[in-house]
């Protein structure tokens, strides 16, 4: 090979290389034009990186209002909230088309009959309303707390509106609950979903029975208002954009104690029912002044906060005192096979499991999923059982794995199966404990919130399975710590059936 062919060859190495570790940074001049078809969070981080890359003068509060500003139908009640959002000048000119087109879709939140717009996956295997964060992490940086909104109009109107909670979670969530109160066939809150695909995810469709806040506004709102309130605290330099989120979602960049998987615990952390419920209403009948609101138009102050302290609750007891499950379709769950037997709720026992196989406790979505298709693989095709065994699966991400789920049969514990749900702890618990985490879900809060469901009697018994097995499962140490669990009750040894599983 010729010097010059051994360059050449070497050039070609070093672009290859250069589009396939970081495509876009290979040009000196505008950012190249490509698909940007996967609607995943880190799609997102990539491109504000590069963004921030070439203009590094571009402050925080600058790029989010260079994302927000692309947004075709920014209403007036975030405009009076926050201001105009606008790009620095000269900015928009470093994104390309497919750029921008990409950013407003994956942050103009819309939803429709068939789908759910403007939403992305995320790392933990959530999916979020990223308009929604944006939205809060500007409010925190312009928080202002004191101002007050005047009304001649006869219904009463907010004496102050809190721009963060208005402009992540509360204006929305009081629009789902006058939603269903007008209209009573309408889900009070809610609507989970899936993606056609969870690792190059291009479409999200949304499940019945769903409202206008959805899981993913909601997921968004609580992302937003947390991000906010820790911003607002900060001093300047403020990390860039893509620091903030690549931070938040995928825990580093000094934001390890804000991480998306605890939304729940840190948003309740910053709330009180009484607190929200009155931000509800004003933001309610702030939203109402503004516009032909028809649905807002004949409901009096008394009206609109009645029906906010009646929601306000149940939607603490759904997003904060329940955990978040991560559906089988969002798992990648092989279907079930033959015909499911239902539960008859409430059941009376709780059944503890370890897996076992695998050995080691899973930190992420991605494993834990990966996990989750192995042991449904297991089970169907060496055990031919119908489907994977548990009712539920605790993953040592902050999640839970929904299994057969609240209303159907198992196969966790032979000759119990219709009496309780079988819950199991992904790992081998012979020698050591799970996550902190992950026992406080199992025995604190998935236990509450059965109960509060209904799916659980009030004064269920934990039992583990050698209880009613000749098996070792849940492990020694994982047995011994249950043994101290308030609910966990000892079983007569003569109703034990010692065939083993």
């Amino acid at each position: 090979m010729s010097e010059a062919e051994g360059g050449f060859v070497l050039f070609c190495l070093s672009l290859c290389l250069c589009l396939c570790l970081r495509p876009r940074l290979c040009s000196s001049g505008p950012l190249i034009s490509e698909a940007r078809p996967d609607h995943h969070v880190r799609s997102v981080i990539w491109i504000l990186e590069e963004l921030e890359e070439r203009a590094p003068t571009l402050t925080l509060l600058d790029t989010v209002g260079l994302v927000r500003s692309l947004s075709r139908s920014e209403s007036l009640f975030h405009h009076l909230l926050l201001g105009q959002s606008s790009a620095p000048p000269g900015s928009l000119s470093l994104l390309s088309d497919t750029d921008r087109s990409f950013l407003w879709r994956v942050t103009e939140h819309q939803v429709t009959p068939s789908a759910e717009l403007g939403v992305s996956l995320t790392d933990d295997g959530t999916t979020v309303s990223l308009g929604h964060v944006l939205a809060g992490i500007q409010a925190g940086l312009r928080r202002n707390r004191s101002s007050a909104w005047a009304t001649g109009t006869a219904g009463g109107a907010p004496d102050a509106v809190d721009s963060l909670h208005a402009v992540t979670l509360t204006k929305d969530l009081g629009l789902a609950l006058v939603g269903h109160h007008r209209n009573g066939s309408q889900a009070l809150l809610g609507g989970e979903g899936c993606w056609d695909h969870v690792e190059k995810p291009r479409r999200f469709t949304l499940s019945p029975p769903w409202s206008s806040a959805t899981d993913a506004l909601i997921n968004g709102g609580m992302g937003g208002f947390i991000l906010g309130s820790y911003l607002s605290g900060l001093s300047p330099p403020l990390p860039p954009l893509s620091a903030v989120l690549r931070g938040y979602y995928t825990e580093g960049l000094g934001l390890r104690g804000l991480k998306a998987s605890r939304r729940r615990q840190a948003y309740g952390e910053l709330v009180t029912a009484r607190g929200l419920a009155a931000q509800v209403s004003d933001a309610v009948l702030l939203y109402g002044q503004l516009g032909d609101q028809p649905g807002l138009r004949n409901l009096s102050r008394r009206a609109v906060e009645e029906i906010a302290q009646r929601g306000v609750p149940r939607f603490l007891s759904r997003y904060l005192d329940c955990p978040a499950v991560i559906p089988r379709c969002m798992w990648g769950a092989k279907p079930y096979r033959g015909a499911a037997t239902l539960l008859t709720l409430p059941l009376r026992y709780v059944y503890v499991h370890h897996t076992y196989h695998p050995s080691r406790p899973c930190a992420t979505f991605p494993q834990c999923a990966a996990n989750m298709r192995a042991m449904q693989r297991f089970h169907q095709e060496e055990r031919e059982w119908d489907d994977i065994a548990y009712s539920f699966v605790a993953g040592s991400n902050g999640y839970l794995y929904e299994g057969r789920g609240w209303w159907w049969q198992g196969s966790h514990t032979k000759g119990q199966n219709a009496k309780g749900y079988g819950v199991a702890f992904i790992g081998n618990y012979t020698a050591a404990l799970p996550d902190d985490t992950a026992i406080q879900l199992v025995r604190d809060t998935w236990t509450r919130c059965a109960v509060a469901a209904g799916n659980l009697v009030s004064d269920y018994a934990i039992h583990g399975h050698r209880q009613h097995r000749n098996v070792l499962c849940p492990g020694e140490r994982l047995f011994l710590e249950i043994k101290t669990w308030e609910a966990f009750r000892e079983v007569e040894r003569d109703t034990v059936n010692a065939e083993a599983l």
